[in-house]
């Protein structure tokens, strides 16, 4: 994927005996609503800030819009439009003051697009930032990331402290603003409901390494829970291969498929004549549990 927004090679990074990322090689592709999904802890914010030029990798290399990370750093944030979990911006001024500060650090800098986003996201100009909801401080966030018009927006747990209703409207937000203007956008989020609405392609992250790139529509369609409900009692033994999870009770099974397709029903049934199955498609955060075990 010679135009990858994002290109990662083995990108490591180590705190003392700690690795936090570990050998990742990655690629996003431009256009895209691209999500890095994991627990707290997966490694997430240590890629991002890789990424960034925020903190140096310990081995490996990244590239962002074509720029070497270590290198280019000053350069990348330029161009790119970032959201980290802890905003930092001078709780005195007022949002018509932090978006004057934050303009003069931008040589792109678009007034009028800042000025429509203001009005998008009902944000008060003349209120301090310290008297916003964290709704509100979320979305002058995003205005700031975006008025620069970035061809890269990322968003570390952007979500993360907000209720459920504002976080529905701060998603909404992002895609009406972001992705529908043809900006790649990298979201990390460990609220999988969220990436759920949002994300075109995931990469599952557990334990510093990456587990499972795919496209979203691809991964749903391809898991999926089975009840299997038996009316004279189960079988002793039974083997079949893409199982992930089998929860067994004398009357009923429930199996978790990582490979469903159009002849899994008809396998099932050759093997389990005497059983009903019932298919059922997973959310990602189920599909997320399936893969890597039950959350913390």
């Amino acid at each position: 994927m010679n135009d990858a927004v994002i290109r990662t090679e083995k990108l490591t990074k180590r705190y003392g005996k700690l690795t936090a990322v570990d050998g990742v090689s990655l690629d996003v592709p431009p256009g895209k609503v691209f999500a890095l999904m994991g627990r707290n802890g997966a490694g997430k914010t240590s890629l991002i800030r890789m990424l960034l030029g925020l903190t140096t990798a310990s081995a490996g290399a990244a590239t962002v819009l074509g720029l070497d990370s270590a290198k280019q750093h000053v350069e990348i944030r330029k161009r790119t439009g970032y959201v980290p979990e802890t905003h930092h911006m001078y709780l005195w001024m007022t949002v018509a003051e932090i978006a004057r500060f934050t303009s003069a650090f931008y040589p792109t800098w678009n007034e009028k697009l800042c000025n429509d986003l203001i009005e998008t996201f009902g944000l008060d100009r003349t209120k301090k930032i310290k008297e916003l909801s964290k709704g509100m401080v979320a979305k002058v966030a995003l205005t700031l990331s975006l008025a620069h018009e970035p061809r890269l927006l990322v968003l570390d747990e952007p979500t993360s402290g907000l209720d459920a209703v504002v976080r529905k409207e701060f998603l909404e937000s992002i895609i009406a603003v972001a992705a529908d203007e043809g900006r790649t956008v990298l979201i990390s989020s460990h609220i999988l409901n969220d990436v759920e609405r949002v994300a075109d392609r995931v990469a599952l992250m557990d334990q510093a390494k990456i587990r499972l790139v795919e496209d979203m529509e691809s991964l749903k369609a391809r898991m999926r829970e089975i009840k299997v409900t038996f009316g004279d009692g189960a079988p002793a033994k039974f083997e079949m291969p893409g199982i992930l999870s089998l929860k067994k009770e004398r009357q009923e099974w429930l199996m978790v498929l990582e490979n469903f397709g159009p002849e899994t029903l008809a396998q099932l049934r050759a093997k389990l004549p005497a059983a009903t199955l019932d298919p059922r498609a997973m959310s990602l955060e189920e599909i997320f549990i399936a893969l890597v075990g039950k959350e913390e």
